[in-house]
């Protein structure tokens, strides 16, 4: 199939991930969220929204929105879960390159349970970017490979509130 047969059709899309800790701000270092490992479950939904350009430039592409669910399951430093939804768009550029670039953005909300001293459990607001590709296997499927930066937070809303962040890798099988 050609990418205009699938303008108006609905995407599905599993993916897993692995999400490796870090300290971007001075007063996460040395405390526990900078030791957070997690594995992400990611089952997700695209909507294509809008078509860029001839499809001749690099830069032209298919704008999609995105209705992802996450379930983070924390490695390290303890045993814990998260849970949350989010909405985002996703940038897929070259439209006439098999394996193609994107950039993609999300923000949510969901349930964590990290059991962490620099982070209290509750209701929790997520926020992800990625920068990946997505390579076609046949007409219908392909495969996507990411890096990704996600971030959780309360958003002050009760201490402790370090925030976590995160590092890391997704693959996954998308439809269409």
């Amino acid at each position: 199939l050609e990418e205009s047969s699938h303008e108006h059709r609905l995407g599905y899309g599993l993916a897993i991930g692995y999400g490796y800790g870090v300290a971007p701000r001075d007063n996460q270092r040395g405390s526990d969220v900078q030791d957070v490992r997690t594995l992400a479950i990611e089952p997700s939904l695209r909507i294509p929204l809008h078509t860029f350009g001839d499809g001749e430039a690099w830069y032209d592409g298919r704008l999609d929105g995105l209705l992802q669910a996450t379930v983070l399951v924390e490695l390290d430093p303890r045993s814990g879960t998260a849970a949350g939804g989010s909405l985002g768009l996703r940038y897929l550029f070259s439209p006439n390159w098999k394996t193609r670039p994107y950039i993609e953005g999300s923000l949510g909300v969901g349930d964590l349970d990290f059991g962490l001293t620099g982070q209290d459990d509750g209701v929790s607001f997520f926020i992800h970017t990625a920068l990946g590709i997505r390579h076609p296997i046949s007409d219908d499927f392909s495969l996507i490979a990411s890096v990704l930066w996600q971030h959780v937070s309360n958003a002050n809303s009760h201490p402790p509130n370090l925030g976590i962040d995160t590092v890391g890798f997704r693959v996954g099988l998308e439809l269409w």
